[in-house]
């Protein structure tokens, strides 16, 4: 099973950062994420993402309204065929799950707690279930149990739903995550940075350019 890792920003300017690494192979949004880009015309920076993004791209509803979010959903899988939609764990969620699976619009059911969560979005017909690493944690539950004993069930049920483990606060809970067999890990920016740098790591690479260096002025 391939490991994906989606970048968790909306970000212009980090996206195109993290694409030019050749690491990044999907994007998550939600409000909170969209409103700290900084762009107040949310249509044209979801428009603009997914023009850099050839994965999948997950672009939240803003309601819990059943009809509205069906027609956030549908106005969303317009704008591209790597549009995921994200639509909340709830009642009226999954009812849309249901609905837009039925269409053939992706979906990724946000906002799971638990395995009981993650099983019921995955029979909904979601395309992605999202469990939150950090948050769980702080309910005070093993969030690493949690989303291992998940990654279990869809595999011996043979689930078609990806799980997505979001919610990083350090590196140290992603090197936990990826020992989770999830399918996809969506990290932000500073984390994503985080993971490259090592000081011992520049370290050597200095030790390595210096040496070479004072070795070109003995010739």
């Amino acid at each position: 099973m391939k490991m994906e890792i989606f970048a968790d920003t909306a970000d212009l300017g980090e996206l195109n950062e993290l694409i030019s690494l050749g690491v990044v192979d999907g994007c998550t949004t939600n409000p909170i994420i969209m409103a700290k880009a900084g762009n107040k015309n949310a249509n044209s920076q979801m428009q603009q993402i997914l023009k850099l993004i050839d994965g999948p791209v997950s672009l939240e509803v803003t309601t819990n309204d059943l009809e509205l979010m069906l027609s956030q959903a549908r106005n969303y899988a317009k704008m591209g065929n790597n549009v995921v939609v994200k639509l909340p764990m709830n009642i009226e969620g999954l009812k849309a799950v249901a609905i837009l699976s039925k269409e053939n619009i992706k979906t990724n059911v946000t906002a799971c707690m638990s395995t009981k969560q993650a099983v019921i979005a995955a029979k909904a017909g979601a395309t992605y279930v999202s469990l939150f690493w950090a948050r769980i944690a702080d309910m005070g539950y093993d969030a690493k149990k949690i989303v291992t004993e998940t990654a279990e069930i869809f595999r011996l049920h043979n689930f078609r739903s990806k799980i997505i483990i979001g919610s990083f606060r350090q590196v140290s809970q992603i090197n936990d995550a990826l020992l989770t067999g999830a399918h996809v890990l969506t990290i932000p920016t500073n984390l994503l940075n985080e993971m490259v740098w090592n000081p011992r790591t520049e370290s050597t690479i200095q030790e390595f350019i210096d040496k070479w260096d004072n070795f070109q002025k003995t010739q």
